[in-house]
């Protein structure tokens, strides 16, 4: 099959990179070494990447629930030392969303969204354990905050890569920003079942 597409963005931006280091004759160093091997995994993905853009749309939402939940998790665990050197770059985003099979899953703008929503709300009493000090309103206010800016990096890389694809356009662009739209409305609904016990407690 003979793909010849005008890939910009992000997927050139791999391409660009994506030589790998054949030179036998020098001892590159370990960080070459890293680097070449980082070079050829990003060809290998940008490969992927042009053979599912010309699959169904689903793939394009499927990825988009991928770098969410990735940048969500990844954001948190960051905040303890297990966490630190996890790559949550849009390359690593790309081989996992893209590759990773959803089987007769509904892909639609609200069921994706609840999905993210429901992923990414489940780690607050791990958050709360974490972080004693904080009482229960800063608590899950920092944690609504920390989610959002998880939610937010997971768009901006799926967008990345779907714009380098082509494929953020038509229904897909729709598709994605209406997700966006019911994800906030999700966090908030979240938010305020979260406090009403609390709120209830004190005006009863």
């Amino acid at each position: 099959m003979s793909i010849q597409p005008t890939v910009s963005t992000a997927a050139s931006r791999y391409q660009a990179n994506s030589n790998p280091v054949e030179d036998t004759s020098k001892k590159p160093s370990a960080s070459e070494l890293s680097e070449a091997n980082k070079r050829q995994l990003n060809q290998t993905i940008l490969d992927n990447q042009l053979s599912l853009s010309l699959q169904s749309d689903d793939k394009a939402m499927n990825l988009l629930y991928r770098a969410i939940s990735d940048a969500v998790e990844k954001r948190l665990a960051a905040q303890s030392p297990r966490g630190q050197n996890q790559d949550n770059s849009p390359e690593a985003t790309a081989e996992t969303g893209l590759n990773k099979t959803y089987s007769n899953e509904d892909t639609s703008p609200q069921a994706t969204a609840d999905r993210i929503v429901g992923f990414a709300t489940n780690f607050y009493q791990a958050f709360r354990e974490q972080n004693p000090e904080l009482n229960d309103e800063d608590g899950l206010e920092q944690f609504m905050q920390e989610i959002g800016k998880g939610i937010d990096q997971g768009f901006a890389d799926a967008r990345d890569i779907l714009t380098g694809l082509k494929k953020l356009e038509g229904k897909v662009a729709t598709d994605i920003d209406e997700t966006y739209s019911l994800i906030q409305q999700g966090l908030q609904e979240f938010k305020e079942r979260t406090l009403k016990p609390k709120t209830e407690d004190i005006t009863g």
